[in-house]
């Protein structure tokens, strides 16, 4: 299988998607991690893949200890640039391949937020969830946070193409594609604009809940509960008002 996603998270990721993410929904999220992990100021906290920061740095600001930890070079130096006066004792990045385990360990919680999971085989995942699994303290917590298939199948069955207009005129598409058997979704972005063009593919595995939970427990961790998204709300699994987001709290026991 192809790792698309060794040179997918470029400068032309970073440029195309950091607005999709407003200071005020990273500011939700934190405050929604911050209350379902029961963290407190001086708590060790993993965030991996922590893509350019936007949720470490938030974290760090309130108080926790973290470690970002990413493969890109790219999104960890622009979470370096983005680290402000945030001292490197209250945060920290590292560039390191989760499935691999780390050298660091004993962190109260770790998180793998925003759909991090599905790039590769289940065994990648499987083996990134344990990786977590190993970096936390026994009765340390791991939140995941992903799209999930049911809500894909509803969206893709409204609509297919998505397209917008970035804020420096950049016309912006993506062309997502939906395999029911593997349960990939493969897409296509296209852009054009004062930046340049370009085009770059992607290929995702969407996992239902169930499945989810299967990932969780095989890598060896216990799952507590399932969440909207990064808050404390539960998850809504059907209906008009059907979760957009699947958060999981699980928990390493020993």
């Amino acid at each position: 299988m192809s790792e698309w996603w060794r040179t997918f998270f470029d400068a032309d990721y970073l440029r195309l998607w950091e607005g999709t993410e407003p200071p005020e929904k990273t500011e939700q999220e934190a405050a929604g991690l911050w209350q379902l992990l029961g963290l407190v100021p001086g708590s060790r906290v993993l965030d991996a893949p922590c893509g350019y920061g936007r949720i470490a740095r938030a974290l760090a600001i309130r108080g926790a200890l973290v470690l970002g930890v990413d493969y890109s070079q790219v999104l960890l130096a622009e979470a370096e640039r983005r680290r402000g006066d945030v001292p490197t004792t209250q945060l920290r990045y590292l560039r390191h391949d989760l499935r691999v385990l780390l050298p660091d360990a004993g962190f109260d919680a770790a998180l793998n937020i925003f759909s991090s999971l599905g790039y590769g085989t289940e065994a990648d995942d499987v083996a990134m969830l344990a990786t977590l699994r190993a970096a936390v303290r026994p009765g340390g917590r791991v939140f995941i946070e992903t799209a999930h298939r049911d809500r894909l199948a509803v969206f893709l069955s409204h609509s297919g193409s998505r397209g917008a207009r970035l804020p420096d005129g950049t016309l912006f598409l993506e062309e997502p594609r939906f395999d029911a058997v593997s349960g990939r979704v493969e897409s296509t972005w296209h852009w054009q604009g004062p930046s340049g063009s370009g085009r770059k593919t992607s290929s995702l595995r969407t996992y239902a809940a169930t499945e989810l939970a299967g990932l969780l427990e095989r890598a060896g961790l216990r799952l507590l509960s399932v969440h909207d998204g990064c808050t404390p709300e539960p998850f809504r699994s059907a209906g008009p008002q059907m979760s957009a987001r699947l958060g999981l709290l699980a928990v390493r026991d020993r």
